[in-house]
Formats: structure tokens, C-alpha cells, sequence
């Protein structure tokens, strides 16, 4: 029938969780993926072997090399949405704005939740994680590489990282919240049949 309105929902939305390692990128999103029946994925298992290999012995990574990276995670996001109708909770550095911007042509808005906090304390707990494959040194190119979200920028949050981390998560979770009962509360109206219909969303 002409001037027939199709309703359809808006995507899941997406949780860019950033910061610089050492932040507790994977906890938040970890918690907040469990809290609302999200889907986690984690950055880092999207590095390839011998880049991870580069990290670890202190060489960071250059652009074309994390331009490739962010492919891969952002084909992860589109996966992660295609097979479940929920939330996604991405945890990665996307230090630069040029970062953020290029994995939101990718899979569209984001929700980000900058982790941020000083040097010293960021340092303090990478010292206290000496599993993960990023060592100590590479923390001063992190936060030279920062680009810290702000406006005009959207869907941008920062949280203070030096409260504990169940405080973090509390903050965090408040945000998502409201994010995801705002995205389920506005469905897209789709006109199939444009001409001469005047109900427009």
C-alpha cells in the first residue's frame, strides 16, 4: 500500500570502552557486557601474532599497521551484531580521534566510555600485571599517541580510573543503561513507498 511505514529497530548500540593500557578497558566492558546481556570482545585478539610479538619487545605500532587492526575489530562488531540482537562492549585503545572516527564509518554512533587517568597511576597497575603482553616502556607512546575525546566529538564519557574499579563499573553501567533504553525506545519508521506520503519521521 502507498505511503506504507515499515518499523524497524534501531542496530544494537555499540560501547567503545578506550583508554591507554593499564586503564582497565577489558574489566569495564567485561562487566558491563555480563550486567546487560551484552556481547564482550576484547581489542587485543584481533592483533596479529607478530604484532603482539612487536608490542612485547617495546616497538609500538605504527598507523597502517593499526588501520588494519581496527578492520579486523570492526568486523568483529559487525559479526557480534549480525548473530545476536544485543548491546556490544568493545574494549579497545582507539587513542586517536582518527581511530574512533574510522570504526564509526565502520559499524555507526558509538557509545564511548573514555577510561582516563595520570601516567604514574596507570603505571603503578600495568607493574601489577606482569601477564599482559604490553610492557611498562610503551606506556609514555601510549599517552603521547592520546587523543582525549571531547566535543565536538559524540557519545563521548569520561570516567575517572582512580576510584575502584567496582565504582568505575557503577558509573560506567548508569551510562549504558541509559543508552541502551534509549535505543530500544526509538525505532526507525521506513517509508517503502516515498512518493506522496506525507508521514515522514
Amino acid at each position: 500500500m502507498a505511503g506504507e511505514i515499515e518499523i524497524t529497530m534501531q542496530p544494537s548500540p555499540v560501547f567503545l570502552i578506550m583508554g591507554v593500557c593499564g586503564a582497565g578497558k577489558s574489566a569495564v566492558a567485561q562487566a558491563l557486557a555480563g550486567a546487560l546481556n551484552g556481547t564482550f570482545l576484547d581489542g587485543d585478539d584481533y592483533h596479529l601474532a607478530e604484532h603482539v610479538k612487536d608490542m612485547s619487545a617495546g616497538i609500538p605500532l605504527n598507523d597502517l599497521v593499526r588501520k588494519d587492526w581496527l578492520r579486523r575489530v570492526c568486523r568483529a562488531i559487525v559479526a557480534a551484531r549480525r548473530e545476536r540482537d544485543a548491546p556490544v562492549f568493545i574494549a579497545c585503545s582507539a587513542l586517536k580521534k582518527s581511530y574512533r572516527d574510522f570504526i564509526r564509518r565502520e559499524v555507526g554512533p558509538l557509545c564511548v566510555l573514555h577510561l582516563a587517568g595520570d601516567p604514574e597511576l596507570v603505571r603503578e597497575r600495568m607493574t601489577g600485571r606482569p601477564d599482559h603482553f604490553m610492557p611498562i616502556s610503551l606506556i609514555e607512546s601510549q599517552f603521547r599517541d592520546l587523543e582525549p575525546p571531547r566535543a565536538p566529538e559524540e557519545g563521548v564519557h569520561v570516567l575517572d580510573i582512580s576510584p575502584p574499579l567496582e565504582s568505575v563499573v557503577h558509573e560506567a553501567l548508569a551510562i549504558s543503561r541509559r543508552v541502551v533504553a534509549n535505543a530500544g525506545s526509538h525505532p526507525h519508521a521506513e517509508d517503502r513507498h516515498s512518493v506522496g506520503n506525507t508521514h515522514r519521521p
